[in-house]
């Protein structure tokens, strides 16, 4: 399935280990807003930043709200044709609808939670062997010390490399 526009919703979510307040001021600098107008996004409720929007451009957001330290969530857009953007700071918050529960007893984490390291099994580092009475023999030395294999005479005369089409 394919969608051709996509919408753009801030909720206030920092990337771990992002500074808020750097955040804030690099958001208001990207927006060209006073910092006090952009205080809205930070409601903890989804803003809608842009609507309508192609991917290349859903994806110029992510990575500019990535470079102030901010999560952006990018949705299929609801209705197709919308590109105009609602006003930052007089956005409506969108109600978030819960997804249905599953028959099959699983369900997804919300977006941008977890890690793969969930996925990954667990492993038990193995114990390293002593290996400090292992030492290198000196450039040249005879390591192998048993008998060479006997060289064998074996007639190759009658063998040739030319092609049945030559001969």
């Amino acid at each position: 399935m394919s969608f051709d526009q996509y919408d753009i919703f801030f909720s206030g979510q920092l990337i771990e280990g992002s500074d808020e307040t750097a955040a804030r001021k690099k958001l208001a600098v990207l927006f060209k807003l006073p910092l006090e107008r952009v205080e809205p996004l930070f409601s903890g409720k989804p803003v809608a930043v842009k609507r309508g929007v192609d991917m290349d451009t859903a994806v110029k957001y992510r990575t500019a709200f990535r470079d102030a330290g901010a999560l952006i969530e990018i949705k299929p857009a609801a209705s197709a044709g919308t590109t105009e953007a609602a006003p930052i700071p007089e956005a409506a918050p969108t109600t978030e609808q819960k997804p249905p529960e599953p028959s099959s007893g699983l369900s997804l984490n919300p977006a941008n939670t977890g890690t793969l390291e969930d996925c990954a099994p667990h492993i038990t580092p193995a114990v390293i062997p002593d290996i400090s009475q292992i030492s290198m023999a000196e450039v040249g030395a005879t390591i192998d010390k048993s008998e060479p294999v006997p060289r064998l005479d074996i007639d190759t005369s009658a063998l040739s490399i030319a092609s049945d089409e030559e001969r």
